[in-house]
């Protein structure tokens, strides 16, 4: 027999194996039928939450929460509601990922934030629901587009939901700063509701379905990202050959 029998050439990525022919891929349509109901219910559920929330509540939990006398609490929330400029936001970030030679993050970061944040203003017209005046509680700034969903709120899930998504991919999981990296980059999105409300710029009843939103395009973007990536992968080359 040659030397030749087999030859393998593939790239650097590592060794694919072979898929057999008749092999077929497992159905998922039963997960996902549930998966799609659990998030139509979760729709549901956040719309109920919006409309049916009595307004005597909202002013309530807002009076309760604008009560907290903290020192630097105030300077506090206005830092983590300061993310809130999303175009402005995403162009310093992607620049940033340009130059770090990481294209690919910074066009599925645009896409995920901009997409998010764009969606956002566009049901704010949808649903055209006022927002909370300096009449009934205190606001930092008077916004003229509507209370729901929260476009902060919403971009930052979809921002940092991203940025941990890159984190947790790039950074070394031995690494002892990984998870303070992950908390830190986390921390954004989950206390960013908490100062809207503060702030008096938002009801609380807005909150759980704006993070249903930004959940939802946050993931919706990073399956795309994720096929995309694998597309435009360097595919392994095979090649057999035989002796007579």
């Amino acid at each position: 027999m040659s030397d030749s029998n087999v030859m393998l050439l593939e790239t650097a990525a590592g060794k694919l194996p072979l898929r057999r022919s008749g092999a077929t891929r497992p159905r998922t349509w039963p997960g996902r039928f549930v998966l799609a109901l659990a998030v139509a219910s979760l729709a549901v559920t956040a719309l109920f939450i919006h409309y049916l929330t009595p307004l005597s509540w909202n002013l309530e939990a807002m009076r309760a929460l604008q009560s907290v006398k903290v020192p630097g609490l105030h300077e506090a929330m206005r830092l983590i509601s300061g993310f809130g400029n999303a175009p402005k936001v995403i162009a310093i970030t992607a620049i940033a990922l340009l130059a770090l030679n990481r294209g690919r993050e910074a066009v599925g970061l645009t896409w995920c934030g901009l997409g998010g944040w764009f969606l956002s203003i566009q049901l704010k017209h949808v649903f055209a629901h006022p927002r909370p005046t300096a009449d009934l509680v205190a606001v930092f700034h008077q916004w003229p587009d509507g209370s729901f969903p929260s476009g902060h709120l919403v971009f930052y899930v979809c921002y940092f939901g991203f940025l941990l998504f890159m984190a947790r991919e790039h950074l070394p999981h031995r690494s002892v700063l990984r998870p303070l990296v992950l908390i830190a980059i986390a921390l954004p999105a989950v206390l960013v509701g908490l100062s809207r409300v503060y702030l008096g710029e938002h009801w609380p009843s807005d909150l759980p379905g704006s993070y249903l939103l930004g959940g939802v395009w946050l993931t919706l973007s990073l399956k795309l990202y994720r096929r995309w990536r694998q597309v435009n992968r360097p595919q392994h080359v095979f090649t057999v050959s035989r002796d007579s």
